[in-house]
């Protein structure tokens, strides 16, 4: 511990913006991942987060000249598909659901007459009634 107190990172102004950066971006990370939840759901919350990793993983292999063995793209491929199917289920499921009634509003058998409306003088209680 005394050795991480005494590092010389820790006095350059550099060190500590990408502190900063780097939690600030984990705030906002996490704030986005609980509007994402709010707006639709955990699960796909888990699906976008493992397409994420399966970019990530994508990026390494052609950035950094990574290998992968056959059981690792078979992994990335069952995530691929398995996002794929989710998106076409949800999508579907929203199609479904947001299918406008085609009903009109008012129509020729609509009843529009106003309200009976008693006098005051017929009210023996003296009470105001509307009788529909």
């Amino acid at each position: 511990m005394a050795s991480l107190l005494a590092a010389p990172q820790l006095l350059e102004p550099f060190f500590w913006v990408l502190q900063l950066v780097t939690g600030v971006l984990g705030c906002v990370v996490a704030w986005l991942s609980l509007m994402l939840i709010n707006v639709t759901s955990l699960v796909t919350l888990q699906v976008a987060s493992d397409s994420k990793a399966v970019a990530q993983s994508v990026i390494a292999v052609i950035w950094y000249h990574e290998t992968k063995r056959t059981l690792g793209w078979i992994s990335v491929l069952l995530v691929v598909c398995g996002t794929f199917l989710y998106a076409v289920v949800r999508t579907r499921e929203e199609n479904s659901v947001q299918q406008p009634q085609t009903e009109p509003l008012l129509t020729a058998t609509t009843n529009c007459k106003p309200p009976d409306v008693k006098d005051d003088d017929d009210d023996s209680d003296g009470s105001n009634t509307v009788n529909f």
